[in-house]
């Protein structure tokens, strides 16, 4: 089978806005395909969670290629992440990432996943690897390195992160949520307030 990387946002955190979360989507027709399409359409009900969970389950217990393995590991993790289950996302997530420490989706997925249980900092420098690794879409990976640092209380690398997702896809309308609400003054004039 062959794969492509596709991110999308999945609602997956507090603050108004979820964090980003970076599906594989795998081509062909099988429980394989089900999980990925489940963990592009981030299922929201109860029995959906629970029958796109049942698919990566039964995906991953037949017979795959190393790297559709480690795809179907990542999109387990996302549906995992979606239904709540945040520590087994993080485990799906970590196993991928043994297999293919090189997956920058897999660090865009755990660092959203780690900032529902508030590891700000962890996130961070999930989000930073990802980053460094090309991440198909950089501009998901700004915007939760944004949410991380604003939590995090540096207010400046949050703006900068939201801002630099703004001008690497104009509209993407979370950054430009968030870059909303700063206000930026001269420095001359913020020491005078």
């Amino acid at each position: 089978m062959k794969l492509q990387t596709l991110s999308v946002i999945a609602a997956v955190a507090a603050m108004g806005i979820p964090p980003a979360q970076a599906a594989t989507t795998i081509i062909g027709d099988s429980v394989t395909v089900a999980c990925a399409r489940a963990a592009m359409a981030s299922p929201q009900s109860a029995p959906a969670q629970r029958e796109a969970l049942q698919d990566c389950d039964a995906a991953l217990a037949g017979k795959l290629t190393a790297q559709d393995r480690t795809a179907t590991l990542v999109n387990r993790g996302i549906v995992q992440a979606a239904a709540g289950r945040t520590d087994a996302a993080i485990g799906d997530f970590a196993d991928a990432l043994a297999r293919d420490p090189h997956l920058a989706s897999a660090y865009v997925s755990r660092g959203a996943a780690l900032m529902q249980l508030g590891r700000y900092a962890e996130a961070r420098a999930d989000f930073d690897r990802a980053l460094s690794l090309n991440a198909a879409r950089p501009e998901l990976a700004y915007f939760n390195r944004g949410m991380a640092n604003e939590k995090l209380g540096d207010l400046t690398a949050a703006y900068r992160d939201y801002r630099q997702a703004a001008m690497l896809a104009p509209g993407f309308a979370p950054a430009n949520v968030e870059l909303a609400r700063f206000q930026v003054v001269p420095r001359r004039v913020a020491q005078n307030r």
